[in-house]
């Protein structure tokens, strides 16, 4: 069995329709990875209207954590964001968002997997965020 993890993100994605994304960076105090502010907007290179239908607000663990191991990207997003459960919590209970913790393992071999540890698993409960698993196969072509 080849089992090759090329890369690894780990995200806390955040989505509202009332909650812009920077009302989301000033409770929390983080600076997102990335964010979407949801209304009508053009392509930079075609002009195509393309109508965002929500707020998104993302911290990543892929442009801050170099290692291709699952456990690492997850402690450091668990360690960003275990400080402000309770702003964090303030924000889901005013049921206008919607939590996602998305992680993306991509794999050049014939199977990957990952493993999470019960305090990590204690963590996300604590949280309050959806878990999404995604894994992506480069293949051979890399």
């Amino acid at each position: 069995m080849n089992m090759a993890i090329d890369r690894i993100a780990v995200q806390a994605v955040i989505y509202s329709g009332v909650l812009a994304p920077e009302e989301i960076t000033a409770r929390l105090g983080l600076q997102p990875t990335n964010v979407a502010v949801k209304g009508l907007k053009y392509g930079s290179e075609t002009g195509t209207p393309v109508n965002v239908p929500r707020h998104m607000w993302r911290l990543s663990s892929e442009p801050n954590v170099e290692a291709s191991n699952f456990g690492k990207h997850l402690d450091w997003l668990l360690s960003k964001l275990l400080p402000v459960r309770n702003e964090l919590s303030a924000i889901r209970n005013s049921g206008v968002v919607n939590f996602h913790m998305i992680c993306v393992v991509w794999t050049s071999g014939t199977s990957a997997h990952i493993g999470i540890s019960r305090d990590q698993m204690d963590a996300l409960v604590c949280l309050g965020f959806d878990l999404q698993l995604e894994f992506s196969d480069y293949g051979d072509d890399g």
